[in-house]
């Protein structure tokens, strides 16, 4: 019973959670310290571990966000940084490098970002209806579904196939490499 109380507290920080919409970030460039700091207090109440300044050079590095301007960070660079570090638990950075670049396609940053969000706002409140809503999923009962181990279970394998139709769906729009001229 513990158990089903703590994972019913889970959810209900899940649902408080406050994630931005594009014009919620910041009006002005940040500094790297501001930006581990806006990132971490949004991705705290997910349970999401801490982005670092390290992590974030990384980042720039590897190509996966632009490099700051005056060492300063834009809205564009920030949402990018959001949606790695909400990301980055399941998805290795050139898997999500590609789907950010692919959802960016005939879209500007501020569209893409807000379907980003709504998109993990509504599977936030769907998670927290399966499991706490007097519904029926796949002929399975609320008290089927609250079960730990048979949720656990169906969660694990969902993580594992949804994953893999990612990775393949971005490497299927994802551009083959330019040939090197001899």
């Amino acid at each position: 019973m513990a158990e089903e109380e703590a994972f019913a507290a889970y959810l209900a920080r899940l649902q408080r959670a406050n994630l931005p919409r594009w014009t919620d970030l910041p009006q002005f460039d940040l500094y790297m310290d501001q930006v581990v700091q806006f990132v971490n207090e949004i991705i705290a109440p997910l349970g999401l571990d801490p982005l670092t300044a390290t992590m974030v050079n990384n980042y720039v590095k590897k190509g996966v966000i632009a490099a700051p301007t005056k060492k300063k960070y834009h809205r564009a660079q920030l949402a990018n940084i959001l949606v790695l570090a909400i990301l980055k638990p399941v998805f290795n950075l050139d898997t999500i490098a590609n789907g950010i670049r692919y959802q960016l396609i005939d879209r500007q940053p501020a569209q893409a970002f807000d379907a980003f969000i709504l998109a993990f706002i509504g599977a936030v409140q769907q998670a927290n209806s399966d499991f706490t809503g007097e519904v029926t999923i796949n002929k399975v009962n609320k008290a089927d579904t609250t079960n730990i181990q048979s949720a656990m279970v169906g969660l694990a394998i969902n993580a594992v196939l949804e994953k893999l139709l990612v990775e393949t769906m971005t490497a299927a729009v994802t551009p083959p490499p330019a040939k090197k001229k001899a």
